[in-house]
C-alpha cells in the first residue's frame, strides 16, 4: 500500500511537473506598496493567458499564448524548512542552520532579480520584475497548467519576472553543431553579452552557461536571472580573466564534446578581450 501510494505520488509529480499554485504563494514585502502607472506595453503582456512551459531551479515558468513572452514566478516553497523540522523541537540547533541557509538563499535570488531589472535588462531580455505586495497592477492573468487546469493568479501579491521568450542557447548550439563560422558567431555574442555584464560590475554565479542562456533577435543573453552578484575590480585583468575562464567551463565541456575548435577559439577570445581592458 506504501509503495501503490508512493509510485502514484512520483508519478503525479513527473505528469505536472510538481506545480500547485501553493508554491508560488508568499507574504511579499509592503515596502513598495505602489501606485506608479504599469507601463501600457507591459500592461497588455498581463492580458494574456499564459500556458505552463517548464520548471527552473528557481521558478515555474509559462508562455504567453503569442508565444513572445514568459512569466516566471518564484517557487517561494523552496526557501521554506519541511513541516517535520518545524514542529520536531528537539531540532532547534538544525532548524535554526536550516532556517538561515533558505532566508539568505531567498535574499541572494530576489537580490539578483533586482540586479537583472535594474541593470542587465539588455542582457537577459528582462521587462518586468515584481517582488513586492503592490496594488497598482490590478489584474488577475489566467494560467494553465501541465494537465489542463486553469487558475486566476492575483499579479500584485506574486513574486514574478517577465522576460521576452528566447531560444534556448543549447539548441541553437546543436542547430549549427557542423557549422564553424556560425558555432564562432555564437561564442563571440555570449562572450561579449558576459562582457558586457562584467563592465557594470557583476558576475553570473551559473554553474551551466549553456543550459541557462537565451538567444533572441541574434544575440545570446543570459536568461536565467537567478545568480547575478556584485563583483568588485572585475575589470582588472587578472580578475576579468579568471571569472571568464571560471565561468565558460560547462560551455568548453560541450565544446569538447560536440565541436573541440571552439574550446580553443574561447579561450583565444577571452585572452584578446583582457588585452583591451
Amino acid at each position: 500500500m506504501v509503495a501503490l501510494i508512493l509510485g502514484f505520488s512520483k508519478s503525479w509529480q513527473l505528469i505536472t511537473d510538481g506545480f500547485r499554485i501553493d508554491k508560488i504563494n508568499s507574504s511579499l514585502p509592503k515596502k513598495a506598496f505602489s501606485n506608479d502607472v504599469i507601463d501600457p506595453e507591459i500592461s497588455k503582456i498581463f492580458d494574456q493567458k499564459f500556458k505552463y512551459l517548464s520548471k527552473g531551479c528557481q521558478t515555474y515558468v509559462f508562455k504567453s499564448l503569442d508565444d513572445n513572452y514568459v512569466i516566471k514566478f518564484i517557487r517561494y516553497h523552496r526557501y521554506k524548512i519541511p513541516l517535520w523540522l518545524r514542529v520536531c523541537t528537539f531540532f532547534d540547533v538544525y532548524r535554526n542552520k536550516r532556517l538561515c541557509y533558505k532566508d539568505k538563499l531567498l535574499k541572494d535570488s530576489l537580490k539578483s532579480y533586482e540586479i537583472a531589472s535594474n541593470f542587465l535588462k539588455d542582457e537577459t531580455a528582462i521587462i518586468y520584475v515584481h517582488l513586492d505586495k503592490t496594488n497598482n497592477i490590478n489584474k488577475k492573468i489566467e494560467l494553465k497548467d501541465r494537465l489542463g487546469k486553469k487558475y486566476l493568479v492575483d499579479l500584485d501579491i506574486k513574486g514574478f519576472v517577465i522576460q521576452k521568450k528566447v531560444k534556448t542557447f543549447e539548441d541553437i548550439l546543436m542547430q549549427h553543431k557542423n557549422d564553424e563560422i556560425e558555432l564562432k558567431k555564437l561564442a563571440n555574442s555570449f562572450l561579449y553579452t558576459t562582457r558586457s555584464i562584467y563592465k557594470k560590475g557583476f558576475i553570473n554565479d551559473d554553474y551551466n552557461c549553456v543550459k541557462n542562456s537565451g538567444f533572441i533577435d541574434g544575440k545570446v543573453i543570459h536568461s536565467d536571472v537567478g545568480s547575478f552578484l556584485p563583483k568588485e575590480n572585475l575589470m582588472a585583468k587578472e580578475n576579468f580573466e579568471k571569472e571568464f575562464f571560471r565561468f565558460v567551463r560547462y560551455f568548453k565541456k560541450w565544446s569538447d564534446k560536440n565541436a573541440p575548435f571552439l574550446s580553443s577559439h574561447l579561450d583565444e577570445k577571452i585572452k584578446k578581450m583582457s588585452q583591451t581592458l
